[in-house]
């Protein structure tokens, strides 16, 4: 059973994160584009794909201070599904359709 374990934390990689630019572009005073810090970490970009998360550390350190390091099997990564205000869910479109052939 241990052996599934440590599979899975193999499988575990770690990504460099940059968060989304602003829209429209607008530069800073230094004259770099402004990042959008505040986004959900689902929206940011994957600069750079590691190992482990020392190596991430280690990289983060040579990159601008608004870079993450985050696990691959971190739920913030994952989209949230926009809810649609009004719209049956698929579900209930479904299972109206299947009472109504009965």
């Amino acid at each position: 059973m241990r052996k599934c374990y440590a599979t899975a934390a193999v499988l575990i990689s770690w990504y460099l994160m940059l968060p989304p630019p602003v829209y429209p572009p607008v530069k800073d005073a230094s004259g770099d584009y402004k990042m959008n810090t505040a986004a959900p970490m689902s929206q940011w970009l994957t600069f750079k794909t590691l190992k482990s998360e020392a190596g991430c550390k280690a990289q983060l350190k040579k990159v601008q201070p608004f870079y993450k390091c985050v696990s691959s099997d971190d739920p913030a990564l994952k989209k949230k599904a926009p809810a649609a205000a009004g719209a049956p869910s698929v579900s209930t479109v479904s299972g109206a359709a299947a009472s109504h052939m009965q």
